[in-house]
């Protein structure tokens, strides 16, 4: 059973979410909140909690700030964010923050649930259009910035990457690489140890700030 918490200041929006997701006999919605105040000082909830659901323009602080609270304290929990918004600042700073993945509200209600179902089991769910952006962004650092380091990854561990930043879950890796998912997951972890981090989340940090699409 994934244990989630909603946080989304529309109360339309807040209900057909908790009704979509209880639909599922594998998710347990624990509690919705319109602000993320509400949900960070309850750390009783936030204990039992493995799935948030964030949306980032809330009343008060906002979804990106509130992710990086939330990560400092309860680094285990997921915060999936789900929002309208695909600006490259928002995307980055929410990676930045924490944020497990990164979805746009328009995206298909079966394919949340596979979303959250992914980033409860270590994925990095990036809708398509985020991811293109994440690229266009890797990209543009490339152009202006000095060589990065050369951790000395393998070409299959460089196809490994560039599928971890499109946001793959393991099975569509193994599918797409032609490999197990047990596999993909090995050579994920031999990435992890060279590049020194040690999730999808600081991983995705480490190839944003350090210009690693130099050697993808």
């Amino acid at each position: 059973m994934i244990n989630i918490v909603i946080v989304e200041d529309s109360l339309d929006a807040r209900e057909g979410l908790r009704y979509l997701l209880s639909l599922d006999n594998e998710i347990h919605i624990l509690n919705t909140f319109d602000k993320a105040e509400k949900l960070i000082t309850n750390k009783q909830l936030l204990h039992k909690t493995d799935v948030i659901l964030m949306d980032i323009e809330l009343l008060g602080m906002n979804g990106i700030e509130a992710t990086r609270i939330i990560k400092a304290s309860y680094p285990t929990i997921n915060i999936l964010i789900l929002t309208i918004f695909e600006e490259k600042e928002k995307i980055v700073h929410a990676i930045q923050a924490g944020a497990s993945g990164y979805v746009l509200k328009n995206c298909d209600p079966r394919d949340l649930v596979s979303q959250i179902k992914s980033v409860h089991v270590g994925g990095s769910p990036i809708s398509p259009n985020v991811a293109r952006t994440i690229l266009n962004e890797l990209y543009s650092q490339k152009e202006n910035s000095k060589a990065p380091i050369d951790y000395h990854l393998t070409k299959r561990e460089v196809e490994v990457c560039k599928a971890i930043i499109e946001g793959l879950t393991y099975r569509q890796m193994g599918e797409q690489l032609h490999m197990a998912s047990s596999t993909a997951k090995k050579h994920i972890l031999n990435i992890y140890k060279k590049l020194e981090v040690n999730s999808k989340v600081t991983f995705m940090k480490k190839v944003l700030e350090e210009n690693l699409i130099d050697f993808l």
